[in-house]
């Protein structure tokens, strides 16, 4: 309901923040406990692990329960208490994370929620109680939480932004193959994650042109739409619609600068203004 996704996606995050719990589980039992290290001259060395304290826990819309899942279990498994931001286009997935964990048996004192958009991150990345910020989301908060935490060496900061990809297909003997991966990687999550292809790097001459025809017919055969559709689209909405304006605006740019429309974005339906932010997701094909 919060991110537009279809189901099927949805359901594959269900199943990574279930198998993730299982890799943390393994991971802390190979790389934690106390081990002894031989050293020369008869002297030995002894390696422990403690928590580090309170980390506060920053997710994305485009996967809010898989990728803030995958900071909070190990660090709860560390030993840490966890404050944790959901982004503030899907505070219910959130807290409904959170309310899951703490019905497996968290204490809630260690996984608290703190809700809000830009002033309520900076006021609990600024907070003298918290010892370590794991960010997933926009470089350019990225970049934000970087420059605030400087010259503070003791507080973990661990960032995983944005990303502008090329992708490139280069010789490789099925453009039909070649043209479903290149598709998967562009449109899955409405091309809202940070591994998806930003940009598509072809030869020139009769071989990106074979790429380029095989693409165009399997985007031709999309379906954008709800997550309630019947059967399901391969892709919904963007997050909302100043995210869906500004895919129309970009497309606009680029045609200006001479940019040739191989298949023309469009939205599926009517954008409110620019500066009013809807609640309910835009979708742009």
């Amino acid at each position: 309901r919060e991110t537009g996704k279809p189901r099927w996606e949805s359901r594959t995050e269900v199943a990574a923040v279930a198998g993730k719990v299982e890799l943390s589980i393994q991971a802390a039992a190979e790389r934690t406990g106390e081990s002894s290290i031989p050293q020369a001259g008869g002297t030995s060395a002894r390696l422990r692990y403690r928590p580090h304290g309170v980390v506060a826990v920053f997710g994305p819309f485009n996967m809010p329960a898989h990728l803030p899942n995958g900071h909070i279990v190990p660090a709860l498994l560390a030993g840490n208490a966890v404050v944790f931001k959901p982004s503030e286009a899907t505070p219910a997935t959130g807290a409904y994370l959170q309310q899951c964990l703490i019905d497996a048996g968290i204490p809630s004192e260690l996984l608290q929620i703190v809700q809000g958009a830009r002033a309520t991150g900076a006021a609990l990345a600024a907070h003298a109680g918290v010892d370590g910020i794991y960010f997933t989301g926009s470089s350019a908060t990225g970049e934000a939480l970087h420059r605030s935490l400087a010259g503070q060496p003791w507080r973990i900061l661990a960032l995983e932004m944005g990303g502008n990809n090329p992708l490139i297909a280069w010789g490789p003997g099925d453009p039909e193959a070649a043209a479903y991966h290149i598709l998967l990687s562009a449109y899955i999550t409405a091309g809202q994650r940070c591994t998806c292809a930003r940009r598509l790097l072809l030869p020139a001459g009769a071989g990106g042109d074979a790429h380029v025809a095989a693409l165009i017919a399997r985007l031709d055969r999309v379906r954008v739409g709800p997550y309630t559709d019947s059967p399901e689209p391969f892709t919904g909405s963007v997050i909302h619609e100043p995210a869906a304006a500004a895919v129309l605006a970009a497309q606009q740019r680029l045609k200006n600068a001479g940019g040739v429309t191989l298949r023309e974005s469009r939205a599926l339906r009517e954008l409110p203004p620019e500066n009013k932010r809807g609640r309910k997701g835009g979708s742009a094909r």
